[in-house]
């Protein structure tokens, strides 16, 4: 069994950009208290990707040293949206709307976390009977020149880009979720820096001991970029073993450790020996499938693991197309529909764009013929699909629902 000094350690250095108060937390961790450890996430999408995961993976190594984890759903928050990474307004969500987003987003965290064990709060329990008395209560412990010192409002303030008293209002917001839970600690990505100091401020407002924060690096994507579902170049937690495979073949060879650090449960020590390979004359792609087979066996199991290397291997190594079991069945509401759309639709290309760059280099084919036009009318039925390729890499079997 590992000691609890060497978990400990790994769980405050392992992709941890950020402690505050790191001593403070460590004689929390070493006393043997049960902490109660905060997360909060915005259902804004049903996509769960591996970057979403990174503080949920921690979120885990917390639970299986015995603490209590208190995930919130924002499903208020989100109404009025986090601007903490984005250069404007985000757009409003229905409540209907972030409740759907909610339930896809905890099916996708039981692929990592013990749901048994959680405590889970939808934030509109106290936002909705937050008054605003009380509201002016809590806005009285921040003030104008510290919300434009961050680091976002501080850019668009320069460039003159519209900053409405809505988004004053999200740290706020977030900060008093941390004193309506009693938070010990909360996690989140580096550009939630300023609303998890938010909390600590508030919790000390309202007399109660001010949360340690820890914060992560956002994770970068198959191309570099930022992990975002506008890149499309994301991996899904829920794409399929074959999918999730080929995704992380795809990552620049300088992400490799990077992936290990902030996608896998293995410890710091364990991941010394594949910075020693990456060293070594050895080839990246081999040390990059051990980390997709570690990836997806994290997420669909090993022997899901063995067959997307299996997959990888026939299909991207050797070109031969992949049999009907393997490949993905999509259904459509549609009786028919447009080459471009359907390319779009199945999400192999993010514009109109895309489509005719791909058309133009010959690498669509539709049933096995190569296709080029863009208005080409494909029919869809229940009985036997359409079968789409993009490229070697991208395949799907298309129905109608």
């Amino acid at each position: 069994m590992i000691q609890k000094d060497i978990l400990i350690q790994n769980l405050l250095d392992k992709g941890v950009s950020r402690v505050i108060d790191r001593e403070h937390l460590e004689k929390q961790l070493q006393s043997g208290k049960k902490l109660r450890i905060k997360f909060g996430i915005d259902p804004t999408g049903s996509v769960v990707h591996i970057g979403h995961a990174v503080p949920i993976l921690k979120l885990r190594a917390f639970q299986e040293l015995g603490h209590q984890i208190v995930l919130i759903i924002g499903d208020a928050t989100a109404q009025v949206g986090d601007t903490s990474d984005k250069d404007a307004e985000r757009p409003m969500l229905s409540r209907t709307e972030t409740r759907k987003n909610a339930e896809n987003y905890l099916a996708q965290f039981g692929k990592i976390l013990d749901l048994s064990k959680l405590e889970v709060h939808y934030n509109s329990e106290w936002m909705d009977t937050t008054n605003f008395n009380i509201v002016g209560e809590l806005a009285k412990n921040f003030s104008v020149a510290e919300m434009l010192d961050r680091d976002n409002f501080s850019k668009r303030y320069k460039e003159g880009i519209r900053i409405s008293l809505q988004e004053f209002l999200y740290p706020i917001m977030q900060g008093w979720d941390s004193v309506q839970v009693k938070a010990d600690v909360e996690l989140g990505g580096n550009d939630q820096y300023f609303n998890l100091l938010a909390g600590r401020t508030l919790q000390e407002a309202y007399g109660q001991p001010k949360q340690d924060i820890m914060t992560f690096h956002l994770l970068e994507g198959t191309d570099g970029r930022k992990m975002s579902k506008t890149y499309k170049n994301f991996i899904g937690l829920s794409d399929t073993p074959n999918e999730m495979f080929v995704k992380i073949m795809e990552i620049k060879d300088e992400l490799i450790i990077p992936y290990f650090v902030h996608c896998t449960t293995l410890l710091l020590s364990e991941i010394e020996p594949y910075k020693i390979r990456l060293l070594s004359d050895e080839n990246p792609k081999y040390i990059k499938m051990d980390l997709a087979h570690i990836i997806v066996s994290l997420y669909h199991g090993e022997e899901a693991a063995i067959a997307g290397k299996a997959y990888f291997e026939k299909v991207l190594t050797d070109g031969i197309v992949p049999s009907e079991e393997e490949i993905e069945k999509v259904y459509l509401s549609v009786s028919d529909i447009e080459l471009g759309n359907l390319l779009k639709e199945l999400k192999f290309c993010a514009t109109t764009g895309d489509v005719r760059n791909a058309l133009s280099g010959g690498s669509v084919r539709v049933n096995n013929e190569a296709v080029s036009d863009i208005k080409m009318t494909i029919p869809l039925s229940f009985e036997k699909g359409v079968f789409v390729q993009m490229g070697k890499k991208k395949f799907r079997n298309v129905f109608k629902k």
